[in-house]
Formats: C-alpha cells, sequence, structure tokens
C-alpha cells in the first residue's frame, strides 16, 4: 500500500532521477545520430532522425563480397547484451548511470537494403541509488547502405517501437529514455562479417561499444 508520504516523493524522485539519466544518456547516442522516434510508450522514443514510415525503397543496396554477408537475421542473445552493455557503462563511467540488461534482440538484413531491429530487452538502469526499469519491445525499421567495412542507416521509422519506463512500480517519462538508448545498432558503425558472425561497432561518447549477433 502507497502511503501518502511516499506518492508525494515518487514525482520528485521520478523528476530528478530523469534529469540525472538525460545527462548521462546524453553520451549514449552514435556520435554521427540523434534518434527522434515516434513509436508509442508508456508515457509519451536509444538509441537516428527517426520518423515517420521508412522508404519502401533503399536508395543504395549493399554491394561486394563483405556487404553479401550482412544479408540475412541476426540474433544478439543475453551474454552478447551483458558485453554490450559493459562496453556503454564503461562509456558513461562518472556520469552516474549504468545499465543491467535482460533479453535478446533480432537484426534482419535485407538484400534489397532494408532492415529490422527488434528488440525484447527489460533494463535496469541504476542511477543515483534508484533504479529505473526500461522495457523495449516491438521494432524500428529502416534501409542501410554498407561498404566493405561499414554500414550506415539511410533513414528509420519507429512508429512501432514500444517503450515505457517505472520506478518503484510507478510509471516515469520513458521519452529521453528510448531517444538514446533504443535505436538500430547499424545507425553508424563500422562491421566485420564472417561466417555466421556479424560485428558491429558504434562510437558512444567517443568510446567504442561492440555489438556482437550470430545467424540465425
Amino acid at each position: 500500500m502507497t502511503t501518502p508520504r511516499l506518492r508525494r516523493l515518487l514525482p520528485v524522485a521520478a523528476v530528478s532521477v530523469a534529469a540525472v539519466l538525460t545527462l548521462g544518456l546524453s553520451a549514449c547516442v552514435p556520435e554521427s545520430a540523434s534518434p527522434s522516434p515516434s513509436g508509442s510508450s508508456a508515457s509519451a522514443r536509444p538509441s537516428a532522425s527517426a520518423s515517420g514510415t521508412a522508404s519502401a525503397t533503399p536508395a543504395t543496396s549493399p554491394s561486394g563480397d563483405a556487404a553479401a554477408c550482412l544479408v540475412g537475421t541476426w540474433n544478439m542473445g543475453q551474454s552478447e547484451l551483458e558485453s554490450f552493455y559493459a562496453d556503454v557503462n564503461g562509456a558513461l563511467a562518472g556520469a552516474g548511470v549504468t545499465f543491467t540488461p535482460q533479453g535478446s534482440a533480432t537484426l534482419a538484413l535485407g538484400a534489397d537494403g532494408a532492415f529490422t531491429w527488434t528488440p525484447a530487452v527489460q533494463l535496469d538502469a541504476a542511477v543515483s541509488g534508484t533504479t529505473i526499469l526500461v522495457t523495449i519491445g516491438g521494432d524500428i525499421t529502416g534501409t542501410y547502405s554498407a561498404t566493405a567495412d561499414r554500414i550506415t542507416t539511410a533513414n528509420q521509422s519507429t512508429d512501432g517501437l514500444q517503450v515505457s519506463a517505472t520506478i518503484n512500480g510507478a510509471e516515469t517519462d520513458a521519452g529521453t529514455v528510448t531517444q538514446e538508448i533504443a535505436g538500430a545498432p547499424v545507425t553508424d558503425a563500422s562491421y566485420t562479417c564472417a561466417g555466421d558472425t556479424l560485428t558491429l561497432v558504434s562510437q558512444i561518447g567517443g568510446a567504442p561499444a561492440t555489438s556482437v549477433l550470430h545467424r540465425g
């Protein structure tokens, strides 16, 4: 049962934690992109100019042997999420924010240059002694292009992205959280692709963050 005093404190805690989280997560966007999605969330959202509907015909399809390796469905499991967020936490060291992930994600890359990023992730975001539970689901769609060692997105739509955030079971603003951390890892990344392993390296706060996915 929530006491009157706790009901008074929760909104104050939500505001102060959201402010700290916003400052910390400002370093969490790939440096060449700033997502601005229009998907749904509990309150209003990772973590690239994502608005409207992705173009049906991509400007450039992947070409060349290295880029051809990208085509397929790729899975990111629990251990790979933990490794990626270890990099994120390192990049945000001193910002007062740490993330503990649970879940998985799937990246589908088409030969026509279309992609779909489907996260099913829960994040415990620890901020100044308070834990925000962030749930990310749904999908991001768009188009991509690739050279022999780099992949970028031409456009993204987050209309299908679903994000919610709570503090002690009480809903809080998920807009900023989603904007910074729910983007697809192909926004702007170097990559290596060999056999059944795809490795994407993005820059977060000036530090590399590595996403490892396996063909599924």
